[in-house]
């Protein structure tokens, strides 16, 4: 009895994992990137973005990582997970971007296409690489899928963003126009700036500090900057949220379809119209 019984065992460990590469076979060839030389290169000074970096009110995200506006090419390894398909907008101010994920859609598919009543090994190690390009209001993408062996390219990593004496974290921009030749209706929406920032803070029980104004010409137009520095995450996000909101003309008359978006920070440079409100 016991030859017989190791031939069956054998012949289910060999008909379970060829189950198991047959459910997985499908998701094995995927390569859309120009370039397969990216399987050998090195990624220099890489910015990882992590849980602790993240919020999210469930369909809006916002990371509290910013990039020194010197660097021509960003590179980001995105460990937490995000809806890979608001990755294009992340960090605008860069024409051009690298971003580094786990390749959760394996992952996923893997998981929902494993045998009932079958233990599978785990799946191998795999990663996407994306290359977005944004020029003259064009988005162009590539990518990469990286399966077997270490399944992530190699990544040196950098040190968070150390802002310069002269640099500020902003999260939100509010311009202004003309207050006279034409007059900018935002000047006249209500809320006003102030009403809507003193009623933020009662209602969230937090104060909005360090904020700046920037004078654009001699019609009162200006730039208002907000680092939120006193804020959590999940209250920077809800600002930026209400705030986009409040500044919509006529927005009682509309209908508004809100596009979901992962909001981030950038560095600006102080200078003497620059002042501290």
């Amino acid at each position: 009895m016991k030859p017989i019984f190791y031939i069956f065992f054998t012949l289910f460990i060999i008909l379970s994992n060829l189950a198991c590469a047959q459910k997985t076979d499908k998701v094995q060839n995927e390569n859309t990137y120009h370039s397969e030389m990216i399987r050998d290169s090195i990624f220099e000074n890489v910015i990882q973005i992590i849980d602790n970096n993240v919020a999210t009110n469930g369909i809006d995200y916002i990371f509290d990582v910013s990039i020194s506006k010197n660097t021509q090419v960003p590179v980001l390894f995105i460990q937490t997970k995000v809806p890979l398909n608001l990755l294009p907008t992340i960090y605008p101010e860069f024409s051009k971007i690298i971003v580094i994920t786990p390749n959760w859609t394996y992952y996923a598919e893997v998981s929902g296409n494993q045998p009932k009543g079958v233990d599978c090994a785990e799946p191998m190690a795999s990663s996407i690489v994306y290359e977005f390009n944004r020029e003259n209001g064009k988005l162009q993408k590539d990518s990469l899928v990286i399966k077997g062996g270490n399944g992530f390219p190699e990544m040196k990593f950098s040190e968070y963003n150390q802002l310069k004496n002269n640099e500020i974290k902003i999260y939100y921009t509010e311009s202004y126009g003309s207050d006279c030749c034409p007059r900018d209706q935002q000047l006249d929406n209500k809320p006003t700036r102030e009403e809507f920032i003193s009623f933020f803070e009662k209602e969230n029980k937090v104060k909005i500090t360090d904020t700046y104004a920037e004078m654009r010409g001699k019609e009162g137009e200006v730039n208002f900057y907000y680092t939120l520095n006193q804020l959590s995450n999940h209250l920077k996000l809800k600002f930026i949220l209400e705030r986009d909101f409040y500044r919509i003309i006529n927005r009682h008359t509309k209908d508004i379809i809100k596009t979901p978006q992962i909001y981030t920070p950038k560095t600006i440079t102080l200078h003497n119209k620059i002042e501290k409100l």
